[in-house]
């Protein structure tokens, strides 16, 4: 074997224009083929039809690509707050230059209002406002890096969301649960408890398929019919809605079949069935009534100690993603609350 044969040639560094639109040609061939074969094979296999079925669900959980610990998110978004150099931004020169006149800033700065200290073994300097979260600082990553060149909180806050201000972009829990799918068919994988600047742009799905755009849950209430509207059917009972729901469905498919399976009525026919399934198992998550008063007390009975036990609810049922917004900062029993949240997760992940 000569070596020399097998050392990078100068056609390997560069392809024609021809070459390229050629591999991409390919390419793309062979991602369409992929979906058709299925189809081919669940014609003359029912095992393989149940099979394709269950793939064509984009909602199934799948492994992701690299082992993780962690199983499924509670995202916390307290929009609107102190100023980060208050809370989590600790910058101690400030002080320094307090009563001066900065040219790089264009006036006189202020230092944090309130002290800090270092916490856990990570030495992450704290706020006194956080001195409870504190005590678990070595389980919390703090990045102070992030910001935007536009001086606006819904701009700020889109962004945060879906990491884009102006162009339209899947949201972070919609990225999520169309990589990782969710373990509970019967309720969303992506769940929104409360809203905030920016509405429906924080957690939509953009170009991803409709299915994977979060539900918004307005409000967290103890009865369940006032966090859900129309949670319940009181004209027909189940069995009268699913034969209802199979009819519509035949009719959806046998229109779908016409519209060269459309993306937006494939979603359309997933939530109907998904609406008719979280009578039961939402009823059942929503309801933080059926835990015990000590845990609902430990929560703190306020807006966002509710959601936060909701979530709790909601993860421990396979709920892949659940955002949790506060319009201001986690105070008072919505931070004890959100501790509680800390807490389960240490003590449930896999170790």
């Amino acid at each position: 074997m000569n070596p020399l044969e097998h050392q990078p040639q100068p056609q390997d560094f560069y392809q024609t224009r021809r070459q390229f639109l050629n591999h991409l040609g390919m390419g793309m061939g062979t991602v369409g083929l992929a979906t058709v074969l299925p189809n081919l094979a669940a014609a003359t296999n029912p095992s393989a039809a149940l099979q394709a079925a269950a793939m064509a669900n984009p909602m199934r959980a799948r492994k992701p690509q690299f082992a993780a610990k962690a199983k499924r998110v509670i995202h916390i978004f307290s929009q609107g707050a102190p100023s980060h150099l208050d809370t989590w931004d600790h910058k101690p020169a400030l002080a320094k230059h307090a009563d001066q006149n900065v040219k790089e800033i264009g006036g006189v700065p202020l230092p944090a209002q309130f002290g800090f200290k270092k916490m856990g073994q990570s030495g992450t300097p704290v706020s006194e406002v956080f001195d409870q979260i504190g005590r678990h600082v070595d389980d919390i990553a703090v990045i102070n890096s992030m910001h935007t060149n536009i001086p606006s909180h819904e701009f700020a806050t889109v962004m945060m969301n879906t990491g884009a201000g102006r162009m339209v972009k899947p949201s972070m829990g919609s990225w999520m649960l169309y990589g990782l799918g969710t373990e509970n068919q019967n309720l969303p994988g992506y769940i929104v408890l409360g809203s905030g600047l920016g509405g429906a742009k924080n957690w939509r799905s953009a170009f991803l398929p409709g299915a994977f755009q979060g539900a918004l849950i307005p409000r967290a209430e103890a009865n369940v019919e006032r966090t859900i509207a129309n949670i319940k059917n009181y004209s027909y009972n189940l069995k009268e809605q699913r034969e209802q729901l199979d009819l519509l469905k035949t009719l959806n498919q046998q229109h779908q079949a016409k519209l060269q399976e459309e993306a937006d009525l494939e979603a359309r026919i997933r939530s109907f069935e998904l609406a008719f399934k979280m009578q039961t198992a939402a009823t059942d998550a929503f309801d933080f009534t059926k835990e015990k008063k000590t845990t609902r007390n430990a929560y703190g009975d306020t807006e966002t100690g509710r959601r936060l036990l909701t979530a709790r609810r909601l993860v421990e049922r396979g709920v892949r993603f659940v955002q949790v917004w506060h319009n201001g900062m986690l105070v008072s029993a919505g931070a004890d609350a959100a501790i509680k949240i800390f807490r389960y997760v240490q003590t449930t992940r896999p170790k």
